[in-house]
């Protein structure tokens, strides 16, 4: 058997997760709390310790585009840092293998899925991330699963920030606790010691702005989410024949991410893609980005104006870079005008759903929801609204002219 210390590589506040053989583990925290990236590596980490035999495990996300920018980037990631290992991916067959460990991916979104579902056999391991996108009856299906494999012990393992007590999750697992053999265990950011200090810091600062978002994304206990501005819905993809695409984009660096979003319009109504979410881009590099992704010379793209510099040098790397409208009232009259549009989530932008979930009001000190939204966890929500709002909200239409046939 080979031996790993856990206090080296992986998280060793999360020994108890590492550890468990429960047949159902839950793991329940706030944001940056590690958790995800602990449940990755528990399963990696099952192909050393358990070498003498073949081993099967099923990851699970509501959509494959989604599985795909979470599940699998982690998988990936992780199997490279931790174990110098590279994770050997074949997405044609939704599938990799880490040594004598075989991972199939599997969305559960339409038929095809369900029925792919409901034929999988010899399964040692089932790992669902954020399993509250998941109805009830997906949960059963798949714990169904779980038999017939090799591995000293199964296990359903899934992960989730907890949003509501209106869950179903909630509701079997916490409120009536009467699920025999399920570990619970709750981490919070604190429970990651590789959290930089500027991150705590701004999950603390949801207590002076919202209760609730502090007590989901800060301490990890159940709450419900009031005063979500927008709720779009979720669709496979755009239009065939948008009016016109532009795009949206957000400026970061080494905590917040560069954002950008690709936003299609017909008439009246807009698509959103997410493009780029990630920390550490240099102007440069974010620029470079947004051409390999198919950005053109000459599409418009909007950008923060307090970052005049920045926006110089994406103009000079070759971007149509151009500043968003801002002002003394911008962000709320931009949110006004987008509550006035019908509004899409392309499948697969993640942190643009993760992101809609929590842009909720600020509230007053007697609990009165105020014209302005809190300012935290907003990058994709910025961008979306210096790109529709500045590229739409004051454009004239050209006036067609008509000549009349004597």
């Amino acid at each position: 058997m080979v031996k790993i210390n856990l206090n080296c590589k992986l998280n060793p506040k999360h020994t108890e997760l590492f550890q468990s053989t429960a047949p159902i583990l839950a793991v329940r925290g706030g944001a940056n709390a590690g958790k995800t990236y602990s449940c990755a590596d528990k399963l990696l980490l099952q192909a050393l310790i358990q070498n003498d035999r073949p081993l099967r495990a099923v990851c699970v996300r509501k959509t494959m585009p989604s599985l795909k920018r979470s599940i699998l980037e982690i998988l990936s990631k992780r199997a490279e840092e931790v174990f110098a290992i590279p994770l050997e991916v074949n997405m044609s067959l939704n599938r990799a293998k880490f040594l004598n460990l075989t991972i199939d991916f599997l969305s559960l979104n339409n038929k095809e899925d369900y029925i792919k579902a409901k034929s999988i056999t010899d399964i040692d391991f089932i790992w669902v991330n954020e399993i509250t996108e998941l109805r009830e009856y997906d949960f059963d299906i798949l714990n169904m699963r779980i038999r017939g494999g090799k591995s000293r012990f199964s296990q359903f393992i899934f992960d989730f920030n907890p949003i509501g007590k209106t869950s179903w999750v909630f509701k079997r697992f916490y409120e009536t606790n009467n699920e025999n053999g399920c570990h619970k265990l709750h981490y919070t950011v604190f429970d990651n010691p590789w959290a930089k200090p500027e991150e705590i810091e701004k999950l603390k600062a949801y207590k002076k702005q919202n209760e609730n978002l502090y007590r989901i994304y800060f301490l990890g206990e159940w709450g419900e989410l009031e005063g979500v501005i927008f709720d779009w819905d979720i669709v496979d993809r755009p239009p065939s024949n948008p009016d016109e695409v532009f795009y949206g984009g957000d400026f970061g660096y080494s905590v917040n991410p560069s954002v950008l979003v690709r936003i299609y319009r017909k008439a009246d109504e807009f698509w959103l893609e997410e493009m780029i979410y990630e920390a550490g881009l240099t102007n440069q590099a974010l620029a470079r980005k947004c051409l390999d992704l198919g950005v053109r010379p000459s599409d418009d793209t909007y950008w923060d104006s307090a970052e005049p510099k920045s926006i110089q040098e994406l103009c000079d790397a070759g971007l149509n870079a151009k500043p968003a409208e801002k002002g003394p009232d911008s962000v709320r009259a931009g949110i006004d005008y987008l509550l006035t549009k019908k509004i899409h989530i392309i499948d697969g932008s993640e942190n643009i759903i993760r992101e809609q979930k929590s842009y909720v009001w600020k509230k007053d000190k007697d609990g009165r929801y105020l014209a302005e939204p809190i300012k935290i966890n907003d990058h994709a929500m910025s961008a979306i609204r210096y790109g529709i709002y500045t590229h739409c909200a004051h454009r004239v239409e050209p006036r067609i002219w008509r000549l009349r046939c004597i």
